[in-house]
């Protein structure tokens, strides 16, 4: 008898929490920034597009998207689900704070749950430094030029017509950059596990190389002068050596290509 008691609940739940709404919110504000200073964002779901802007200011683009069994717990959702912005000494700091999810079978039959997720776009000066980071969602970054660390979980990282140096790693998607310029004496670093990586670089990089994949092949344009090679793995010198350019993969094809 309990056991068909909890059932007819179980249903009763199903058939009340049945419609599932949605709600998105837009958040546009634009803030002073200093040229080469830090521009960082933290997120967790949704995807990040960065490009260059044609003045020095940070202008924040974000759709704050929310999905709930229930209308209450929609709106609460997406009054907690905040943006936190600090302009400060010329960089910009984004935080992107989720509404806390309560826990067990039950309260999330009765739509006490939401699923929320935050995009975003931001036009950044041309000249500034990045630390971007997602966990669910791509990562997208054109025309800037600094020192880049880009990173997310599930999702590709593509970095078109930058200069400076990169950082990227993800987990689960492949990396793409294009550097038309590298800062001298930076190491760079590209790292995944199911995906390939590729990667173009100026003719007169001088480097030091450490390339590996487990399941994939090495190819590059750029010369090396090799100390270690093999289908799988890859070090040596690149125009006499300099800072380590590291690309690390498990599943997946490394390349190298000239950007000019």
């Amino acid at each position: 008898m309990r056991i068909t008691t909890f059932a007819a609940t179980v249903l009763l739940l199903i058939a009340g929490t049945a419609s599932a709404g949605t709600l998105e919110e837009v958040f546009d504000k634009t803030y002073d920034a200093r040229p080469g200073s830090l521009i960082s964002l933290d997120n967790t779901n949704g995807a990040v597009i960065v490009r260059a802007a044609a003045d020095n200011r940070v202008h924040v683009h974000a759709v704050k998207h929310v999905e709930s069994l229930h209308s209450d717990t929609l709106r609460t959702a997406m009054n907690n689900l905040r943006i936190e912005v600090t302009a400060d000494g010329g960089g910009v700091k984004i935080l992107t704070r989720y509404p806390k999810q309560n826990e067990g079978f039950l309260s999330w039959l009765a739509g006490e749950n939401a699923n929320a997720n935050v995009t975003y776009t931001l036009d950044v000066p041309r000249e500034a430094n990045l630390a971007v980071e997602t966990v669910n969602g791509h990562i997208e970054v054109a025309g800037v030029g600094g020192t880049l660390k880009l990173e997310t979980t599930n999702g590709r990282i593509e970095v078109e017509r930058c200069h400076g140096s990169i950082d990227a790693e993800t987990t689960n998607g492949r990396i793409h950059a294009e550097l038309l310029a590298v800062a001298g004496g930076r190491p760079m670093h590209f790292e995944t596990t199911n995906g390939g990586i590729s990667v173009k670089l100026p003719r007169n990089l001088a480097a030091s190389i450490d390339a590996s994949t487990t399941n994939g092949g090495i190819s590059t344009e750029l010369p090396v002068a090799s100390t270690s090679t093999h289908r799988h793995a890859l070090r040596g010198t690149i125009n006499g050596g300099g800072a380590e350019l590291k690309l690390r993969t498990t599943n997946g094809s490394i390349t190298i290509e000239a950007s000019n």
